[in-house]
């Protein structure tokens, strides 16, 4: 019978009145009977967690037994052993026990076992299949329980130093948990060079400290917790040395042993271009309305198209002899001159034309006109001609392709298709805010920017003040400096490097990217890219796959998508990198509009060009135009010093086989330091 209580599962008799004793299933279990000597300290160390539905309370024990060569130690309750180190009693819940010991063992123990006594005077016991391991002499980091070791906090300045748990069956945050406390003193620290950490030895710990290691002057700091902060920072001379080093001192059952802890020193790190700057202005509007001066062909329609563009008291400028053989030259002539008169006042300038018409060869004439005007101001510097917009009576197409990149031809948006057809990449319209749909036209294409017959039938249903009316419009551009150059993209669009941007490097740099929710609207460029024996080997490499897809789709036209910079500088180690903008479109159209929806009057913003996208709603990098700072901080992190050393993660846990060179190429690299005053005691430390 006590055999088979003693097993797991126990079965807990209880007596009752009428003299029948029932059994009753406790559910009784050892979920840890841990036990591991080291010969090095002459401690064994114990570690428990025991658990059942009734039976266990304030008189329960945990016992021990053991032999050795020269003795048999019979089972004992833990707690009649002096404690080698300090173990704080642990709460495991009502229902549970749990904790740890250790004992002063000099000679290798065999037959170590645990068992429960539910009572310390009774019979009743559970005995588990205690687990035992046996750790021999050797080197510190092998053979010691815990070992010693530093970090730094963010500057680099105060060291944190911490005691790490070492058991084969658990870890060092177990340990604590489990009321284990131990306590070390650091003393006589100094500052060198090199590297702590080599093969299993990952910390250091036992090592020798580097030959040119100099004296700190720093005093000693002890404690009983995982960790503590040195209240004094490092010398100024400290400043360039890699790592610091200590004599670190422990208990056991011997009594002290002491020998080396290194703390190595954290990545030092910086954006590596924080801000890309150029002022952004509205741009001058040179205003043109192009229609028939002797005939009327829809009165409300040209209304609405000289309102959207808020064109309504300029003259117009007559076209009735669009079918002359001078027809296309005599808008150059007006074209250029309007840009040629308005260079003077120093404004960048968007021509903005009102096309009010009924034969599409019009439009093909004007787009002729502007053919010969736009692209000639491509790569100058401010004050240029950033490019057109066309407002038409009907949808079309550009059929030019040298102004895609810079001409805005607008309506261009299907009322009834599932799908937007290639003219809604040259005036893609996009709301601030997701828009509701009246009837088949939707608000958030059609209700600001309709053809002629979109508008003519919802105004047979509707009225105009469900049209809307523009409010204000803006054209905004860019300012381009006198050094700024370009590099044309075709119909993509082109990169910008905008005054002599860059960042230098060293060839033991190393650079980090980080995806961001927003993509990146930067490249750069450097003297290999540059260099055209350079581009043949890149060229050949590209060729036989060494090199990645990222860095051979750009490469031959000089430029480096940022997020290939890793791995550029860490093959080809440049000293310095430009930094250009990538653009799909020379400016941003900005309008306010009114409408009526719902009965109310409702305020609507929306950006004109949404970008090059066969999804209109893919929105590409024209909006960056609204603003003259572009924020490179958080995707292109710069690593100067100690790049191989290991790295705090977000979670504040101490990686110490991830340094930053391997690891954070293409992750984010955004480390939670210790803070003095505020983390010492028991880190996060798994």
């Amino acid at each position: 019978m006590r055999k088979a209580l003693a097993s797991a599962g126990l079965l807990l008799a209880v007596g009752t009145s009428c003299g029948k004793v029932p059994i009753h299933d406790v559910e009784a279990e050892f979920l840890r009977a841990d036990t591991a000597w080291f010969a090095a300290e002459e401690t064994l160390f114990v570690f428990y967690e025991v658990e059942a539905l009734q039976g266990i309370g304030d008189p329960s024990v945990i016992e021990i037994s053991w032999n050795t060569d020269t003795e048999r130690v019979d089972w004992t309750p833990l707690q009649e052993f002096a404690p080698v180190h300090e173990h704080v009693e642990v709460d495991c819940g009502a229902n549970a026990l749990c904790g740890s010991w250790s004992i002063d063992v000099p000679d290798a123990p065999r037959d170590v076992r645990l068992r429960l006594r539910f009572h310390r005077d009774g019979d009743l016991a559970l005995t588990p299949q205690t687990v035992f391991n046996s750790i021999g002499s050797g080197s510190p980091h092998r053979s010691r329980s815990m070992l010693v070791y530093g970090v730094f906090e963010e500057q680099n300045e105060y060291i944190q130093w911490r005691g790490r748990n070492k058991f084969p069956t658990l870890r060092n945050e177990q340990a604590t948990d489990l009321g284990l406390r131990r306590w070390f003193s650091i003393d006589d620290i100094q500052h060198g060079s090199g590297v702590a950490g080599a093969g299993s030895n990952v910390y250091g710990y036992g090592g020798n400290c580097p030959s040119d290691a100099a004296t700190t002057n720093l005093g000693p700091v002890e404690t009983s917790e995982r960790s503590i902060f040195h209240p004094d920072p490092l010398p100024i001379s400290a400043g360039t040395s890699s790592l610091a080093c200590a004599q670190a001192t422990v208990t056991d059952a011997t009594g002290t042993f002491t020998t080396t802890a290194f703390a190595m020193k954290n990545p030092e790190v910086r954006p590596a271009f924080p801000e890309l700057r150029s002022p952004v202005y509205d741009a001058k509007r040179l205003e043109f309305f192009l229609t028939f001066c002797n005939r009327e062909i829809s009165p409300v329609h040209e209304e609405m198209q000289r309102q959207r563009l808020l064109l309504e008291d300029l003259e117009p400028t007559c076209i009735d002899d669009w079918q002359s053989s001078g027809f296309v030259d005599r808008l150059v002539v007006l074209f250029r001159d309007a840009v040629q008169d308005a260079r003077p006042s120093g404004e960048d300038m968007v021509l903005v034309i009102g096309l009010h018409q009924d034969d599409n060869a019009i439009s093909r004439k004007v787009e002729q006109a502007l053919a010969q005007v736009v692209p000639l101001e491509d790569d100058r510097s401010s004050p240029r001609l950033a490019g057109a917009w066309v407002f038409d009576s009907v949808t079309r197409t550009l059929q030019d392709p040298t102004l895609t990149r810079n001409t805005l031809w607008c309506p261009a948006n299907q009322p009834f298709g599932d799908s937007a057809n290639a003219s809604q990449r040259t005036c893609a319209t996009q709301p601030d805010f997701p828009l509701p749909t009246l009837g088949p036209l939707s608000f958030s294409f059609l209700q600001i920017l309709p053809n002629r017959s979109q508008y003519l039938d919802f105004l047979e249903t509707y009225n105009e003040n469900q049209a809307g009316e523009v409010t204000s419009l803006s054209t905004l551009v860019p300012e381009f400096a006198t050094t700024t150059d370009h590099v044309d993209l075709g119909e993509f669009g082109a990169v910008t490097f905008l005054n002599g941007e860059s960042f230098s490097a060293a060839p033991t740099d190393a650079f980090s990217y980080c995806t961001q929710p927003e993509p990146l609207y930067a490249f750069l460029r450097s003297p290999i890219l540059e260099n055209p024996e350079a581009q043949a080997i890149i060229g050949d490499a590209c060729a036989q796959g060494q090199l990645p897809e990222t860095v051979c789709s750009t490469a031959p036209l000089g430029l480096l998508p940022a997020e290939a910079l890793p791995f550029w500088h860490e093959n080809f180690q440049e000293e310095a990198y430009e930094v250009g903008l990538f653009w799909d479109f020379p400016f941003l159209v900005r309008m306010e509009y009114e409408a009526v929806l719902a009965g109310a009057a409702s305020g609507i913003g929306l950006s004109i060009p949404f970008g090059f996208a066969n999804d209109a709603e893919t929105y590409l990098g024209s909006a960056q135009w609204e603003t003259e700072i572009l924020n490179l901080a958080p995707y292109l992190t710069q690593c100067t010093r100690f790049c191989d050393h290991p790295t705090f993660d977000n979670a504040g846990i101490y990686n110490v086989t991830v340094d930053f060179r391997s690891n954070y190429a293409n992750a984010c690299y955004a480390p939670l330091h210790p803070v003095p005053g505020l983390a010492s005691g028991f880190p996060r430390d798994p």
